[in-house]
């Protein structure tokens, strides 16, 4: 600030005679200075030696247009001292040609609380260099037109800049290194043909609502063990990532907009940390957020959005915590895995996205517990090659594919988790997938609940799946599911089908209230029921036929409005010990080339046991009861029999 009391000296600085000034060279009056002197220089193109200010309390004001030229590789301004001001001039260094100029800057504060006010700092060399414990403070400065950097914070430096434009320099724009600290706010920067802004060593520097736009390379570079504070600026139509951070850095990035970069929005990779809140991070070519190399960052609610290549990628051995995120509207996927990556997401909205939701692929593993998951244009969640994430408390919702697509040789957990309203199938299991689904809720699927496909092995226990157009569970294929405990109901079609050559066991589940038939059996299909309550349905409660067989011992099969158990065509399965009463028309009905052997079963009703033409049946130990009736043979069965 420009101070000036009665009793200062003031000298005077002109290139023209007739205004009477004691000095024509600046150098000269800053050698006649006293403490407290007051330097007044008149307009015009000052060529001088390097000027070194070691006077406290010293003024250095242009009056009107000032430039200072000094041909050197030292630099114009050195300043030493105590409660300096430099104010309104244009400070030029030309340094000689191919001089190495990392080190040489135009401007150079070594120590001391200098001000220096709106100046222009330009040359063949650095711009600003704040080194030792330096405390300046830079305001409504232009920095342009320099050398390798526009303004180097190095050592203990500790510079306060703001309502600074650094522009067109052919390098970087800010360099912070060492333990330097300080404070840049409000600043303009653009036009670097390196990255706009780095951060190394053990520097703790903090930028606040600065803008940064149209650099060469990116935005913000934060290396080695920097741990700066970076709060509330503006990056956009960076060349690179709008934000990198690498090395072992940690930096806290809060309440910043990164958009439109032709690069990533943040990048976080080479072990670094660094803690994300509140960023709105939009529209850049690549990933919004990329992590990758042993990176380990935590991002708290940010929104990731609108970005060309996906939103959040994690790619290689790395890990992160991502809470309360919205991650929405991007290309490619939402989220997405690859490597052997290992998040843990928590809390996040996942939605909009015109390819998956969340794309878990490779050896990836990876903690993803209370998300909201929706709208995605392909599968809301997608786990494919060896992946085994584990999804708790999801709400995974009204996907435009299917809500889980599990394929290839994935083996992942899925418990508690709310999956409903996809328009391709809430589950789809293909491949060898080998998940675990357990105590979730499947609901609504437009295009079926679960279906397991291929030579896939899923475990279902306990889930609840139910009011699924098609089937509640469907399985096809070579697929030999394990499915236990769970509750499969209100199916506006079948509830369990059971098709193809697939196997499997089935055990304990409760079948109910499906208006065709609950459980269906058809092709080459060869599973075992046991110990399943399957009852109330509109048609009939189990159906086996075409070529199938298998093992259906301990079932409860009751109250249904078709025969309980239908037998056709060629079917041959082997039944044991089962309950099965309150056929509306019957209780085990065996049509025509029916094979069946049937030990032990209990049935009641009238018509509990009726025979079509061409039947070959074995039944030992059962027992028929309540009304006559009970056994019915049509033409040409061959029966074997041994009631108890």
């Amino acid at each position: 600030m420009e101070v000036e009391s009665e009793t200062a000296t003031v000298l005077h600085v002109s290139q023209d005679p007739s205004t009477g000034a004691a000095f024509t060279s600046l150098s000269e009056a800053v050698r006649a200075a006293e403490v407290g002197t007051v330097i007044r220089i008149g307009p015009g193109v000052y060529e001088e030696l390097p000027i070194v200010i070691y006077r406290e309390d010293l003024q250095i004001i242009g009056e009107g247009e000032v430039r200072i030229v000094c041909k050197s590789r030292n630099p114009v301004f050195r300043l030493l001292a105590e409660r300096l001001l430099v104010k309104n001039l244009t400070l030029y260094q030309e340094a000689e040609e191919d001089t190495e100029s990392e080190s040489i800057a135009c401007l150079i504060v070594e120590s001391g609380s200098a001000t220096v006010d709106t100046c222009t700092i330009c040359g063949t060399a650095g711009g600003v260099l704040v080194t030792r414990a330096a405390e300046p403070l830079l305001c409504h400065c232009t920095i342009t037109d320099c050398l390798d950097f526009g303004i180097k914070v190095w050592a203990n430096a500790k510079p306060n800049v703001e309502h600074c434009t650094l522009r067109d320099l052919k390098g970087f724009g800010i360099v912070a290194y060492g333990k330097s600290a300080g404070r840049f706010s409000h600043c303009d920067l653009s036009g670097m043909t390196h990255a706009a802004i780095v951060c190394g060593g053990k520097s703790t520097t903090e930028f606040d609502h600065n803008l940064i736009h149209d650099c060469h390379q990116g935005g913000f570079w934060v290396q080695e063990e920097s741990e700066c504070s970076i709060l509330n600026n503006e990056v956009h139509n960076t060349r690179l990532a709008a934000f990198q951070v690498g090395g072992h850095a940690d930096p806290i990035v809060s309440g910043n907009i990164a958009r439109d970069s032709q690069g990533g929005g943040i990048v976080v990779h080479e072990n670094a940390k660094g803690t994300y809140c509140r960023n709105e991070v939009k529209g850049n070519r690549l990933a919004g957020v990329g992590v990758t190399d042993d990176a380990d960052p935590t991002f708290n609610g940010n929104v990731i959005s609108d970005g060309q290549s996906g939103g959040i990628v994690l790619h290689g051995r790395c890990f992160g915590v991502f809470e309360k995120n919205r991650i929405v509207n991007n290309a490619r996927a939402n989220v997405g895995l690859k490597g052997t990556a290992n998040p843990f997401f928590d809390g996040n909205t996942v939605s909009g996205g015109s390819g998956y939701g969340i794309w878990i692929q490779d050896n990836s593993t990876g903690m993803f517990q209370n998300n909201v998951i929706e709208r995605n244009a392909f599968a809301n969640v997608a786990v494919s090659d060896c992946a085994s994430p584990i999804l708790d408390q999801n709400v995974i919702i009204d996907g435009l594919q299917m809500g889980l697509l599990l394929r290839h040789n994935e083996r992942g957990v899925y418990r508690n988790n709310r999956i409903s309203g996809h328009a391709s199938g809430n589950v789809v299991l293909l491949d060898s997938a080998s998940p675990v689904l357990t105590a979730n809720q499947i609901t609504h699927g437009r295009a079926g609940g679960v279906l397991a496909r291929g030579s896939s092995t899923p475990t279902l226990i306990r889930n609840r799946i139910s009011n699924n157009e098609g089937a509640n569970l469907a399985v096809l294929d070579d697929s030999c599911p394990t499915i236990t405990g769970n509750f499969i109901t209100d199916a506006p079609a079948r509830g369990l089908v059971i098709i193809s050559k697939a196997s499997g066991t089935f055990a304990h589940n409760v079948i109910c209230n499906s208006d065709l038939a609950n459980v269906y059996v058809g092709g080459d299909a060869c599973p075992k029921l046991e110990g399943n309550v399957i009852y109330n349905g509109a048609a009939s409660g189990l159906v086996i036929e075409d070529n199938a067989k298998g093992e259906f011992n301990q079932n409860l099969i009751s109250g249904h409005e078709q025969p309980a158990v239908a037998v056709q065509g060629h079917a041959a399965p082997t039944m044991q010990r089962n309950i099965v009463m309150h056929g509306g028309s019957g209780g085990v009905w065996l049509d025509e080339h029916a094979a069946s052997t049937l030990c032990g079963c209990f049935a009641a009703v009238y018509g509990c046991f009726t025979a079509g033409y061409g039947c070959v049946a074995a039944m030992y130990g059962c027992f028929a009861a309540i009304y006559g009736g009970c056994l019915s043979l049509f033409g040409g069965c061959s029966w074997s029999f041994c009631w108890a």
